[in-house]
This record gives C-alpha cells, structure tokens and sequence, in this order.
C-alpha cells in the first residue's frame, strides 16, 4: 500500500504540468500564507549576536558586500535554475511511463503493465498543448522563485553578515577585506558563489539522479520495514469515549457524523482512494 501511494503522489507530480490553471482553486493565495506561517521557522531562530559581534558587523558586512552583491541570488537563478529544469523535465518526459514505475522501485506485481509510451507522446494525445504549457510554467516557476529569492536577498545577506561577525575575528575579517582588495582576491569574492553554477560544477551534479534512482528501491524497503513497528492508524470505533467527544470538537463535527462515516475497511479504502489518484492524473 506504501509503494502504491507514493506511486500515485509521483504519478500527480509528473502530470502535474498537465493540469489546467484555470482548475487552482481561488483559495490558493491563503493557502499559500497559512503554509508560510506554518514553515517560518523551520530552520530554527538564532541567538542575539553579543556585544564583541555587533562590533565585528561593519567589517563583516564589508565581507559579505564583497562575496555576496545584491542581485546575486537572480544571477544564480538564471544560471543553474532554467537548464535543470530543462534537462530534468526533457529526460524525465521522454521515459516510458512504465520505466519510470520499474527504476523508481514503485511497481509491483498487483499493478497493470503500463506500456511503453513514454509521457511526452501520452500527453501528445491526450493534450497537445502539454509542451507549450510545460513550458510556459516552467518560466513562470523560474521568474517567481527568482522573484522570491531577490525579495528575500537583503535578509539573507544581513542574516551571511551576522554569521560572518560570529565565526572570524576582527582581525580575520580585517585580512579578508583586505584580501579582497588585491586583483585575485576581488576575482576570488565576485566568483566564491556564482563558481557553484559553473557548468563544470553543474554537469557534475548528472550523477545524482542515478544515484538517486538506483537508491530508491531500498529506501522503499527501508520505509515499509521501519514502519512496521508502529501500530496501524485508530478508526473511530477504536478511540475511547474522551477521545471521540475531543475529535469531535477538534473536526466541528458530532460524533455520530464521524461514527456514520467511519470507513468499513481503512485498508481497502486507502487503496480505493490511491486507485482513484492515479485514474485523475
């Protein structure tokens, strides 16, 4: 059951492209910032910095006005984010669509042979915009997150000098400024970062995917072992009396509601549920 979920949720994100803008719900916007709340801090918060830091910041900020410009992040987009996707979406469409099942460690005996189309000549078919439109949310997704990411640029740069005033000394920062006034050490701070978007950098990177593919069979397995130790999810009929008035309220629903929509076999509708995901997609 864990493979066939994740090959429906796989399956959606493949053909996600697919789908016509017109269909996102109108609530996407709030959607959106309830999420943002939700995440804002999943990278932790830092300590305040302490008074011999604060007195590093100015050098610091010199530090990072040097290796880390504004507009950085917009050139790093531009330059690494376009042709991965390009190349990602291209290899990924041309593979058939049962390939794509079998290397990912998703098929299993009790699914039905997919065939051998790949995506791009299904959606051929079923949709002959599905080029154009692939591409045209691609650049959309490019030019919002490059959008994002210059908004965001001030505060990550603000957030790289304070990290720069934590870890050097003042006068380690005075030897970097001081590098990064020579004609290598300029050279060195303008390329520090944008050197991570280098072709040869990048073009490194095409084994991951490899990699990653030939890891996920195992990581299936691992998945389904390790869960194996927990206890299966309570239906309703499970919960004691507390429980069941507590969910209610949590849900705004009454109990008989839930009692009445109890589903028969949690199992068997999970599965319904998976086989209706991919028969949508």
């Amino acid at each position: 059951m864990i493979k066939r979920a994740i090959f429906a949720t796989t399956a959606s994100l493949a053909l996600l492209a697919a789908a016509p803008l017109a269909a996102q719900d109108e609530s996407a916007s709030a959607e959106s910032e309830e999420l943002a709340n939700m995440f804002g801090n999943m990278f932790g918060n830092a300590e305040p910095l302490s008074p011999e830091q604060e007195a590093r910041m100015p050098a610091a900020q010199q530090v990072v006005e040097k290796i880390f410009p504004a507009g950085t992040y917009a050139k790093m987009m531009n330059d690494t984010m376009k042709p991965m996707m390009d190349g990602m979406m291209g290899s990924f469409m041309d593979l058939p669509i049962n390939e794509i099942a079998k290397l990912t460690g998703l098929y299993t005996d009790d699914m039905p042979e997919l065939g051998e189309g790949s995506v791009n000549e299904i959606m051929a078919i079923l949709d002959p915009a599905f080029e154009d439109r692939t591409k045209l949310i691609s650049d959309v997704t490019i030019q919002l997150v490059t959008d994002t990411m210059t908004q965001i640029e001030p505060g990550y740069r603000a957030g790289l000098a304070r990290a720069y005033a934590v870890r050097f000394e003042a006068s380690e920062l005075a030897d970097l400024n001081a590098y990064f006034t020579t004609p290598t050490g300029a050279k060195y701070a303008g390329e520090s970062m944008l050197i991570y978007t280098d072709p040869q950098v990048m073009s490194a990177m095409n084994e991951m995917m490899p990699a990653m593919m030939g890891m996920m069979p195992e990581m299936m397995e691992q998945i389904a072992a390790a869960s194996e130790q927990f206890p299966p999810a309570r239906t309703f009929s499970d919960l004691s009396d507390e429980e069941k008035a507590k969910l209610a309220e949590l849900l705004g629903t009454t109990e008989d509601a839930l009692a009445e929509k109890e589903p028969s076999n949690v199992e068997g509708e999970d599965d319904v549920a998976v086989d209706a995901t991919c028969a949508q997609t």
